[in-house]
């Protein structure tokens, strides 16, 4: 298709395919079931080797450069240090939002093997390098924010059971919540 184009403007066409290309991705991410963007399942459960987000912390530097990303699950500018346990839903809703937006720049990665295809060897793998490059932030940040978001779900979910044994074991004798 644009192998005999020339450079110039296989680069433009490039650059409007990926365009589409991201505009289809998020769509599909958005309208794909609940049960395949599901947290607990691959490739979105979170593994051992990354350490709670520590992988994502000690090995990219997250920490310095992840407040600067436009992080799809934090519309409503979500602080997790103010939820409280009645929005564990909600929390578990943003975890899987999450995995939709982590979906989406999957999606993306695969530009690299369509433009391989459809340009001139060297043109299709700069272009799906750079495309792969610009996504990869997006991804580690997505699961950085998971593990941000499951870390503080568990917070909430002990929270809540704490709360539940003192009150099926609490006698008004020790009650010192009301303590004034």
């Amino acid at each position: 298709m644009l192998k005999s184009s020339t450079v110039l403007m296989a680069l433009i066409i490039n650059i409007l395919i990926i365009c589409l290309w991201h505009f289809l991705s998020f769509n599909i991410s958005r309208f794909i079931s609940q049960s395949l963007v599901d947290y607990k399942k691959f490739p979105y459960r979170a593994y051992k080797s990354e350490n709670r987000g520590k992988f994502y912390r000690d090995n990219f530097y997250i920490d310095a450069w992840y407040g600067v990303l436009p992080i799809k699950y934090n519309r409503e500018n979500i602080n997790i240090n103010v939820i409280t346990e009645s929005d564990i839903p909600t929390l578990t809703e943003y975890i899987n939002l999450t995995c939709r937006s982590e979906l989406c720049s999957i999606i993306n990665l695969f530009y690299f093997l369509f433009a391989i295809a459809v340009n001139l060897p060297a043109i299709g793998f700069i272009v799906g390098v750079l495309v792969v490059l610009g996504n990869m932030p997006f991804i580690f940040a997505n699961r950085y924010a998971r593990f941000l978001l499951l870390n503080e779900l568990v917070k909430k979910r002990r929270l809540v059971q704490i709360n539940q044994y003192i009150e099926e074991h609490n006698t008004d004798k020790y009650d010192f919540r009301n303590f004034e």
